[in-house]
């Protein structure tokens, strides 16, 4: 009791007081066990430790805000995160200190001692008064304030978990110095380990360039340059996107680790190389239809920056600026050719190396294997590896070939995810049969391709007299555009036609294809259908001497091309010249 018996009242008020606290506490030990949420006071010595101080300072006699004290140095067992006590024993104690507090006359709350971390604070002497102030609802306490110097900063509202990431957080900053050679970075994950991944990208990316430059790295250059080459491209893909919408609650250093590494799970999947962007591509197709939609309408927007230019004169199409770079002023950066090793299929690898010699491209071999039916007797496939590889060194171009098992057309739909063109041999068209349509593999593809289609019969296309099939639908749209960054980036003599029952019409759309072109000497040939519309094509291809006809995907609904057939098939049933598809 108080020394001589005095204010009674008031220290049976807080007897009172105390045990609706410990009441409060309990509700509030079942309500976490029941959230999984933690209501343990943080300890000092732990956390000051893991988040590895750097120095400190004494900030003298403060007010500081009652909700940001957080953890205790000595007391933390004592009380919960709310500072609500635990201990039945403790009562008396906690009574004598609020009466104290409250008896008339009483001097109020003495000033407590603290440490400051960040926005947060931890008591070092004070627990009970801290523990009272919140139970009566003041906002501020006096306090005599010794601030922790530190990397991270932590704040009130961090729980275990967040001191934990932070804390490793403060360790990685340690380790790389990354905050003092880019001050203004940040890298923020959600996860626990991942921090290791982190500095292990920096430590590989370091290594590789020491590799590739013959010299000995210094760290501050291997930082930078893995920012700059390696970390704030895909960041800036997650930016222009507004992607981190769909991961409200990730960061964007998550996402970029997450890209990473599915990058690497599809190298050793396909084995081959795989760009960053497009194992983003890839991730987010399979995170969100919605996102990969996104992502996808982002990639076209950037294509259609960069294709719309013409060679002559630099005339840009709808105010867009030609995109040069490393990566981006390609098409074609990755181009997958699928063939037999038999002799008849080796010209399908002759044009995809021709393409990637123009474009600066990698060309990646697959050779499928279909249950039995190998290579065949007539090649080995050490034969075939050196055939490959003579064929790129021969020509300049980078690439690898995989050997792969399974359903031809399935594997090729696999694959061309992380491609932007596929090459084929031609040795199947799709038939003039109904039923035989409805089985073909190489319909099959042309349908559930999302890249375009470079298909090769009997004769090579050095690309030089082009033939647009141009019919103004969106797939023919796609064939436009394609059409216009060979013909300006390459400086290709192109040919627009149009086959129209209106002629009206058709001149209209020739005349939109010629505008959107920007070119001059583009050849514009209209025709009515007099016969079926592949027949006019491939007419209007062999008079002009085509060496390439690019035209649209299918445009009907299944259904509709099974029983009617379509242009497509029409044209790939009859052509000689190669066919780029697009899609």
């Amino acid at each position: 009791m108080l020394p001589g018996n005095e204010n009674k009242i008031e220290y049976v008020r807080a007897l009172e007081d105390f045990r609706r606290a410990r009441a409060k506490a309990r509700l509030q030990r079942l309500w976490a066990a029941f959230t999984g949420e933690s209501l343990d006071l943080l300890r000092f010595n732990d956390i000051s430790q893991r988040i590895r101080s750097t120095g400190f300072s004494s900030r003298g006699l403060q007010e500081i805000p009652v909700n940001a004290i957080v953890g205790s140095v000595n007391r933390y067992q004592d009380f919960n995160r709310n500072f609500l006590p635990l201990l039945d024993a403790d009562i008396e104690r906690w009574a004598n200190v609020k009466a104290a507090i409250t008896k008339p006359g009483g001097v109020g709350l003495p000033p407590i001692l603290v440490y400051k971390i960040g926005e947060a604070y931890f008591v070092l002497d004070g627990n009970h008064r801290v523990s009272i102030a919140k139970q009566m609802g003041m906002e501020e306490l006096e306090a005599y304030v010794t601030e922790i110097k530190t990397r991270v900063p932590i704040t009130p509202e961090d729980s275990p978990d967040d001191i934990i990431l932070k804390a490793e957080y403060s360790k990685f900053l340690e380790n790389t110095n990354i905050d003092s050679i880019i001050p203004d970075a940040t890298f923020s994950l959600t996860s626990p380990g991942q921090y290791l991944i982190l500095e292990e990208h920096i430590h590989v990316h370091r290594h590789y360039m020491g590799l590739e430059q013959q010299r000995e790295i210094p760290w501050d250059e291997a930082i930078w340059h893995w920012y700059e080459h390696v970390y704030q491209p895909l960041i800036e893909i997650i930016r222009d996107q507004n992607l981190m919408k769909e991961f409200p609650e990730r960061t964007e250093t998550d996402l970029y680790i997450w890209i990473l590494d599915h990058q690497a799970y599809l190298q050793e999947q396909l084995g081959w190389s795989v760009r960053p962007e497009k194992a983003a591509l890839d991730l987010l197709r399979q995170q969100s239809g919605q996102m990969f939609r996104t992502i996808k309408r982002w990639f076209r927007k950037k294509n259609n920056e960069f294709m719309i230019s013409s060679t002559r004169g630099e005339k840009i199409h709808e105010g867009h600026e030609l995109n040069i770079n490393r990566h981006h002023n390609k098409l074609f950066s990755d181009i997958l050719v699928a063939f037999s090793g038999k002799s008849g299929s080796w010209i399908a690898l002759e044009q995809a190396v021709r393409v990637g010699a123009l474009e600066g491209a990698d060309v990646r071999g697959l050779v499928i294997k279909k249950g039995f039916d190998w290579i065949g007797p007539e090649v080995s496939e050490q034969e075939i590896i050196r055939h490959f590889s003579e064929s790129l060194e021969d020509k300049g171009v980078h690439g690898n070939l995989v050997f792969a098992q399974g359903n031809i057309a399935e594997t090729i739909l696999n694959r061309n995810k992380v491609n932007d063109l596929v090459v084929l041999k031609l040795d199947h068209p799709p038939s003039t049969n109904r039923f035989a349509r409805l089985k073909s593999g190489m319909r099959r593809i042309v349908r559930k391709s999302t890249i375009p289609m470079l298909f090769v019969c009997n004769e090579l296309s050095e690309m030089n007299r082009m033939l647009l099939a141009y019919d103004g639908s969106p797939k023919g749209k796609q064939a436009l555009y394609i059409a216009t960054y060979l013909a300006s980036r390459y400086d290709k003599d192109l040919s627009v036609v149009v086959v129209d029952q209106d002629e009206a019409q058709g001149q209209q759309k020739l005349s939109d294809a010629v505008e959107y072109l920007g070119l001059d000497g583009v050849r514009q040939i209209f025709r009515k259908p007099t016969k079926p519309t592949n027949i006019v094509i491939l007419q209007v291809a062999e008079d002009i001497n085509a060496d390439l006809i690019i035209m649209g995907g299918y445009g009907f609904s299944p259904v509709l091309e099974i029983i009617f057939g379509s242009t497509v098939d029409g044209v790939l049933r009859g052509t000689h010249v190669p066919v780029l598809v697009a899609q």
